[in-house]
């Protein structure tokens, strides 16, 4: 089968015709297809936003509520910790007798404060106090509290003493 240049020239043309439509037509509609794609693809993400602005800000508002929890408003530990036992003590009924200066103690990279406070009141407003302490806040965690009864001799009353080390890790 011999091809002579009618078919050669009609083969020619059909090639050059197949490259021309390639080049005018369809590569224009596959890139448009492709950035039809993309569009979409944008367009479901842009469909999240909404949902995404509402999670934010219901997680924003929890994480504001934890905050003022924690009480993070002071830079000063023992100022805070000093309005916290008297905002406690007040509703306790107990009393606080002694507030010692922070005992510090370092060891390589980390520092330990150990603060020593004593309380006079009864046995559950005084247990209330050391539950809240290391609940709420972040002051640190108690390790020691000792319990000792002293009985005034010029009234006859007895009271309750509790001396309690509460120990900070920076």
């Amino acid at each position: 089968m011999k091809l002579n240049n009618r078919n050669k020239i009609a083969l020619g043309s059909f090639m050059a015709l197949l490259f021309l439509s390639y080049q005018l037509a369809i590569k224009k509609t596959l890139v448009l297809k492709s950035g039809y794609l993309s569009n979409i693809g944008q367009q479901e993400l842009a469909q999240n936003i909404p949902l995404q602005l509402a999670t934010l800000a219901q997680r924003e508002k929890q994480l504001d509520i934890q905050f003022k929890g924690l009480d993070l408003e002071s830079t000063n530990f023992q100022n805070d910790l000093l309005r916290f036992l008297n905002e406690h003590t007040l509703s306790n009924a107990v009393k606080m007798i002694g507030f010692n200066a922070p005992h510090s103690i370092e060891n390589g990279n980390t520092s330990t404060k150990t603060f020593t406070f004593v309380l006079e009141g009864p046995f559950s407003g005084i247990l209330k106090i050391g539950h809240s302490l290391e609940n709420q806040g972040s002051f640190g965690a108690i390790t020691h509290m000792g319990f000792e009864k002293i009985k005034d001799y010029r009234t006859g009353k007895s009271s309750l003493q509790a001396t309690i080390h509460l120990q900070l890790m920076e």
